[in-house]
């Protein structure tokens, strides 16, 4: 699994793991900076911010609301703010009756490209050096948001990038995002494909693939998201696209009406955020944008109104364990996954979960860090599915 990883640049075993990797969604950042989170990475999506509610006529402009998100977001911390673009103003859309999740016209390709072009000018001309990173499409490859023409698609990609370089050269442009489903049919019939070969025939125009890595069974959890990892990889050497690979949605669970309620308990929660992270820095994802901070509409939340839960909590520690450190493998023996990794200062550390069950392991000498960011000696320590640092 770690060897088609090898093959993206700026995501393998050795790189430091940059303090960008760990991205949030905040639903209400156009409103405040969020309480009890220091940001260092935003996508900005469902924040009252899509192109058709940022320019419901040609030309006029609503801008408050993503002038109050950018600014809240420097304000928490963000020095990396990634910007999804779509979806399509209705007077803009090529089909303005086609129905989508965000009203009627949304999901269409524009009539012309050049309004789509026209609004990515109109968004680096205000916020050049402030966001940082433009995304083409959210979730590609489902109807509620896109039509499903992957060509046209690519070859939309292929000109928001040349325009995206040529007015800010040090902007990245991230491909359109797709579900993974990580069957055969995957890597052969799936939208992500199509448009990776389309993409692939256009030159690779992009700074980064995207995907989202929800499990598609909602009472999954880690171990499934790593299959889909796999799964996106294969397709990607496949192509041969080498561009790193982001996962700008996920989370576990749902809340939302007429679907089954799967609410992970707090201890659960907490394992499955720590999981997710840990899993993208050691099996090659660049980046990967939690769904969300406040949302409350999947099954985990890191914050709400009494404050940030253990699940945020295990966001907090586990950036900060990990931000500016190098991977340096892991390996299983006999029920225990070991992680090891090169601190920013050189110092050596680990982090062990098990797979199965519970294990004493031999922590004598050793501080034994929780999930919580406490720390303590012990001599052995119970390691369960809730993984723990191990540091001299």
């Amino acid at each position: 699994m770690v060897a088609g990883a090898l093959l993206f640049t700026g995501v393998g075993p050795g790189q430091p793991i940059p303090s960008a990797a760990f991205g949030q969604h905040v639903a209400g950042i156009a409103t405040a900076a969020p309480a009890g989170l220091q940001l260092t990475s935003v996508r900005l999506w469902d924040t009252g911010t899509r192109w058709d509610e940022v320019e419901p006529a040609r030309g006029q402009f609503r801008w408050d609301a993503l002038d109050a998100a950018v600014t809240n977001a420097q304000a928490a911390g963000a020095t990396d703010i990634l910007y999804v673009l779509g979806s399509t103003p209705q007077w803009a859309a090529r089909e303005p009756q086609m129905p989508g999740l965000y009203g009627p016209g949304t999901t269409s390709l524009p009539a012309d490209p050049e309004y789509y072009l026209d609004y990515v000018r109109a968004l680096i001309k205000r916020y050049k050096g402030r966001i940082t990173g433009y995304q083409i499409w959210n979730e590609a490859n489902t109807r509620s948001f896109y039509e499903g023409d992957w060509v046209a698609l690519a070859k939309l990609t292929k000109r928001a990038h040349g325009t995206i370089k040529v007015l800010d050269p040090a902007a990245q442009v991230v491909a359109a995002s797709s579900t993974v489903i990580p069957g055969k049919l995957f890597q052969t019939e799936s939208f992500f494909v199509r448009y990776a070969r389309a993409l692939h025939k256009l030159g690779d125009p992009v700074d980064a693939m995207a995907v989202h890595l929800y499990p598609v069974d909602t009472s999954k959890g880690p171990d499934t998201r790593a299959a889909s990892i796999v799964a996106a990889q294969r397709v990607l050497n496949r192509v041969g696209v080498n561009r790193p690979l982001w996962d700008t949605e996920v989370n576990y669970g749902d809340r939302r009406p007429g679907l089954p309620q799967i609410v992970p308990d707090a201890q659960t929660a907490a394992t499955y955020t720590a999981r997710t992270y840990l899993d993208s820095a050691t099996m090659g994802i660049a980046r990967t944008y939690w769904y969300g901070w406040d949302l409350h509409v999947l099954g985990i939340d890191h914050t709400t109104d009494a404050g940030v839960t253990p699940a945020g909590t295990a966001f907090l520690t586990v950036r900060d364990w990990l931000t500016g450190a190098r991977p340096a493998g892991c390996s299983d023996d006999g029920g225990v996954r070991t992680c090891h990794f090169t601190a920013a200062d050189g110092s050596a550390f680990t982090v062990v979960w098990a797979s199965d069950g519970s294990h004493e392991v031999d922590t004598a000498g050793l501080q034994v860090c929780r999930l919580d960011g406490a720390c303590a000696a012990a001599d052995t320590t119970t390691v369960d599915a809730q993984p723990v640092l191990l540091k001299q």
